[in-house]
C-alpha cells in the first residue's frame, strides 16, 4: 500500500549547514507596531539547538479528555559560535564600548533583539529562520593555557524568545507572531512574496506577506 505524502511537502533535504546569524535591535513592540533595526552579524555559527515550549492544559468532562488547550510559552535557542567580539557585547547587553574598552557595569541589560539565520541543506537550498523578540543571557567565557597541542576555544550563548505584542490577523484569525521561516526547498512558482522575501532576508526582519490570486 502506498502512503500518502503531504500534499504541501515538494522535497524533503537533510539541513547540513548553518550560516549568517544576525541581531537586530527592537526598536517598537507594543499592541500596535513591531520594529526593528538593520540587521547585524553576531558572529559565525557552528551550532543552534532551538526549543520551543508550549504549556497544554486537559479538560475533562465524563471521566475524559473532552478538549485541550495549548498556549505557547517561550522559545529558547543556544547557539554556539566562534567568538562574540566587544562590539557584539554592545549590542546584546547594552554595554559601554568605546576608545577600544569594553566597559561593564551593573546596569548592563540584554536588549530586547530579533534573531535570523539560514541553514543549507543537502539540495544546495535555504532554510531561512527569523526569531522577532527575545533577549540574550550573559554567556560563560573560558580561557586555557596553551599545552602539547592548542585548543581553540568557542563561545555559547542563549537566547529566550517570546510572542511579539503586535495582533495580526490572518485568514479572520487573530494571532501574535513569534517566529518566520521559509524553507527554499518547498516554494512554488506562484510563491512570489516568499521569493522576494528571502531575496531580502538579511537586509531587515522579515514579515509574513500573503499572495493574493491572480
Amino acid at each position: 500500500m502506498k502512503v500518502q505524502e503531504n500534499k504541501q511537502t515538494i522535497e524533503r533535504s537533510r539541513v547540513v549547514g548553518l550560516k549568517d546569524i544576525c541581531v537586530a535591535e527592537v526598536t517598537t513592540n507594543d499592541a500596535t507596531t513591531y520594529a526593528a533595526d538593520t540587521p547585524t552579524r553576531l558572529a559565525k555559527a557552528i551550532t543552534a539547538t532551538i526549543k520551543e515550549t508550549f504549556e497544554v492544559e486537559y479538560l475533562y468532562s465524563d471521566d475524559e479528555v473532552e478538549d485541550t488547550t495549548e498556549t505557547f510559552v517561550k522559545a529558547e535557542i543556544e547557539l554556539e559560535v566562534n567568538r562574540l567580539t566587544p562590539g557584539d557585547y554592545a549590542l546584546l547587553f547594552d554595554s559601554l564600548y568605546k576608545s577600544g574598552y569594553l566597559v561593564k557595569s551593573e546596569s548592563d541589560r540584554a536588549k530586547e533583539v530579533a534573531l535570523g539565520f539560514r541553514a543549507k541543506q543537502n539540495n544546495g537550498k535555504y532554510e531561512f529562520v527569523w526569531y522577532y523578540c527575545g533577549k540574550a543571557e550573559h554567556p560563560e567565557e573560558s580561557y586555557e593555557t596553551i599545552k602539547d597541542k592548542k585548543t581553540a576555544q568557542t563561545q555559547k550563548i542563549t537566547f529566550t524568545f517570546y510572542a511579539r505584542k503586535k495582533e495580526d490577523t490572518v485568514e479572520g484569525k487573530a494571532k501574535r507572531f513569534y517566529a518566520l521561516k521559509v524553507d527554499e526547498s518547498q516554494l512554488l512558482e506562484e510563491h512570489a512574496n516568499a521569493k522576494k522575501t528571502i531575496a531580502e532576508w538579511f537586509g531587515a526582519v522579515q514579515e509574513y506577506k500573503a499572495d493574493v490570486a491572480a
